[in-house]
């Protein structure tokens, strides 16, 4: 188990580098960390074949320290895909991550403690392997049946594709999941467009549309119910699957993810069972860490050390699902008139808030609100309404996922009816002020300035609108 988690992360790399940033380490040292990590799994591996005893230490050792650091992330609400075993099998830490360890720690105790209290040990590490494999065989086996149903949809010309038919060709299939009204979907759709063009011979892509869209993706498969998106627990996007070999391998959130994702699967170097084979050599381990070490790329001095989670000016930009709101329409609440209840979108990607990134993390259905510019295009702008106008404030509030549309959520927002309010939302149009309560914020439109300066620092654009005419005809 040490060796193939070191041999996958050493054929992964930028997954170990990425893998190790999110548990906190620096990212200007999550280059040495990553070729330490695996090194040490290497190590392991190696004195339990040398020193059976020792060995089983030290995997005792290292079981505990990832279970520690699994059980606060956990805590934390927060779902880390920690790549334990490269891409041969990524996913977020769980319950399942700790039985796992616990059945291999038991199976170390026995070793460690020569046979002693064998029965003690073999009972726990067998209700371990139940607790690990148990609830994941049941779930393959409920999302292999649920996803020909789900993936039984109709493209533009009306031909129904199902599961088998996208796969019919052996080749590894990204699901893209995008939905009408996403800024960062429309954005990432012409790179949609392209690796189906250019990746036919190796990877294919096909668009899950929530809904028709204006543009021209050749593989668009259209899910105005979203069934597919809750079979595949897409609860943002653009999200996008990885299935080969009729396994769900991996799940990427955002765009960039997205691309690195493609990236990943597209290469010819790709992992393989024939590139795990070719590979299986701990002798390469000193010089491929070295290689991996020097290849650290940590980009300018003026970079943060995390940019996926940051502080700027007494604001936190984060790389995370969120709930925007920036042009939601709310209702009064009916059991507390304090309160606006706002219909908003579910979206991956940079945003900023006064919480932190580990207090705004999703949980389950519960996502916070923060400030975007993520959906803006050229019919967005600031439109200002007089004070006494009942508005709603949304910053950093909780929402609740719709089980039944996860790609929108109900916000929880302060109503407001003091002062003049500044909104992206009613087309310029005025009127709108007084016929709809806005998601909308104060005229100095708190953390904007911090967004601006946070993502100037990593070097992502900012699309932000232009302030509307002080009357519309």
């Amino acid at each position: 188990m040490f060796a193939v988690a070191a041999l996958t992360k050493l054929l992964d790399r930028g997954g170990a580098r990425g893998a190790v940033t999110a548990f906190g380490v620096p990212r200007a040292a999550a280059a040495f960390a990553g070729s330490a990590l695996i090194a040490g799994e290497f190590g392991v591996a190696a004195l339990l074949l040398a020193e059976p005893r020792t060995g089983a230490v030290a995997a005792l050792l290292a079981l505990a320290g990832f279970s520690v650091a699994a059980l606060v992330s956990l805590a934390r609400g927060r779902a880390i895909e920690c790549h334990c075993f490269g891409r041969l099998s990524s996913a977020p830490l769980g319950w399942p991550t700790l039985a796992r360890n616990g059945c291999f720690a038991a199976l170390a105790g026995l070793v460690a403690l020569d046979g002693r209290f064998g029965w003690a040990l073999t009972t726990f590490a067998v209700t371990m392997l139940v607790l690990w494999l148990g609830p994941a065989g049941r779930r393959h086996r409920a999302s292999r049946s649920g996803d020909a149903a789900c993936l039984a949809l109709a493209d533009r010309a009306g031909r129904v594709w199902t599961l088998d038919t996208l796969q019919e060709n052996r080749r590894p299939l990204v699901l893209v999941f995008s939905q009408p009204g996403c800024g960062a979907c429309d954005a990432l759709l012409p790179e949609v467009a392209r690796w189906q063009d250019d990746l036919g011979g190796r990877v294919t892509v096909a668009l899950i549309n929530g809904g028709p869209a204006g543009h021209r993706v050749p593989l668009e498969l259209i899910d105005e119910t979203r069934t597919s998106f809750a079979a595949y627990g897409i609860t943002a996007t653009p999200s996008a699957v990885l299935i080969d070999g009729g396994r769900r391998v991996d799940t990427a959130r955002g765009a960039r993810a997205i691309a690195e994702l493609v990236d990943r699967v597209a290469r010819p170097t790709g992992l393989t069972r024939r590139g795990l084979l070719r590979g299986a050599s701990v002798g390469l381990l000193p010089a491929v860490a070295a290689t991996a070490a020097a290849c650290d790329k940590s980009g300018k001095a003026s970079l943060p050390s995390n940019v996926d989670a940051f502080e700027v000016d007494g604001a936190w930009l984060c790389n995370q699902t969120f709930a925007l709101c920036t042009t939601a329409p709310c209702v009064p609440s009916k059991t507390d008139p304090g309160i606006s209840v706002c219909d908003c979108v579910v979206v991956n990607g940079y945003s900023v808030g006064f919480r932190n990134c580990n207090d705004r993390a999703q949980s389950g259905n519960k996502v916070r609100s923060a400030f975007s510019t993520v959906n803006v295009n050229a019919n967005f702008g600031v439109l200002t309404c007089p004070s006494g106008v009942p508005w709603a404030n949304c910053l950093d509030v909780e929402c609740e996922i719709d089980p039944n549309n996860p790609a929108v959520a109900k916000c929880q927002c302060l109503t407001v009816t003091t002062g003049e309010s500044r909104t992206f939302a009613g087309g310029c149009e005025t009127a709108t002020c007084t016929s709809t309560i806005w998601s909308a914020a104060t005229p100095d439109l708190p953390a904007t300035a911090q967004y601006r300066k946070g993502m100037n620092q990593i070097g992502q654009p900012v699309n932000f609108p232009k302030t509307c005419p002080a009357s519309h005809p």
